[in-house]
């Protein structure tokens, strides 16, 4: 496991260095005084497994580097140092796995770096699958996920058919209810609904495929397979898996059902399905 610790106090980062370097697991760590130019590092390598971020660091805090790791799409583990349990709630927010509390001790540094390893043992494990064609449904290691909102659910199928793409508060609440007024009482709706995703998500151990950052919510790609995906990559080789319905029961899939119907039969000929 290699470990990124930035903390702008020199001495405390060396401690933390030669706590984690005496852990079995942590093969290689480097440090940062700057978070710049640990943010440079982390966009230039992809091999740190678990960083430990000091929360009050001049010019960027450590949450705001925390957000930066994140819209980088790393397999990185967050784990916050600090002096003040006020920050906890914050820190979670981001999706850190954890919070270390000022002064530490070498256990607590033990527990964050195997719970990070557990995290991402537990996570190489797993198969995700999401089909589109038909029904949308979501299988982990041949499982379908359970969403206990249908709204969660329609709102994780928006981000899936945008490919990637960052989607705003205003745009999904415009796709979930689009003859509702954009209010104070649907955001309020919203926010509900984006919970249970995340719920849902967590609970089935496949959190890192969700990407929300500064209003901006997307599906990391590189972390599932997807029938339309495999269609649209190369459509004349994979035409035969495309059976004329897409994501049914979703009105924001309407127009994109229709172009891929088009794309079908300019590949098949104008049979019918």
């Amino acid at each position: 496991m290699k470990i990124m610790i930035v903390d702008d106090e020199h001495l405390a980062a060396e401690e933390l260095y030669d706590i984690c370097m005496s852990h079995g697991l942590v093969t290689d760590a480097v440090v940062f005084n700057n978070p710049s130019d640990a943010l440079v590092y982390i966009a230039q390598n992809n091999d740190v497994d678990l960083a430990f971020l000091d929360i009050e660091m001049p010019v960027m805090t450590g949450l705001e580097l925390a957000r930066r790791i994140n819209s980088i799409k790393t397999h990185t583990k967050i784990v916050f140092i600090t002096g003040f349990k006020e920050y906890a709630y914050d820190a979670f927010r981001i999706n850190a796995i954890g919070y270390v509390l000022k002064p530490y001790s070498d256990e607590m540094v033990f527990n964050e770096i195997e719970k990070a390893n557990n995290i991402s043992g537990a996570t190489a494990r797993k198969v995700i699958t999401v089909k589109t064609f038909g029904y949308f449904d979501v299988f982990v290691n041949g499982k379908p996920v359970y969403f206990s909102s249908a709204k969660s659910k329609e709102l994780l199928a928006f981000l899936v058919e945008r490919q990637g793409g960052s989607v705003s508060t205003e745009q999904a609440v415009a796709a979930l209810w689009p003859n509702r007024e954009y209010d104070d009482s649907v955001q309020s709706l919203f926010r509900k609904v984006l919970k249970s995703l995340r719920s849902a998500l967590a609970d089935a151990g496949i959190s890192d495929m969700f990407i929300d950052v500064r209003n901006q919510r997307s599906v990391d790609i590189t972390k599932f397979t997807c029938d339309l995906y495999t269609f649209l990559e190369n459509p004349r080789e994979n035409v035969d898996i495309f059976r004329g319905e897409y994501m049914e029961g979703y009105g924001f899939a309407r127009a994109t059902a229709s172009k891929l119907r088009e794309k079908y039969y300019s590949i098949k000929g104008n049979g019918m399905f």
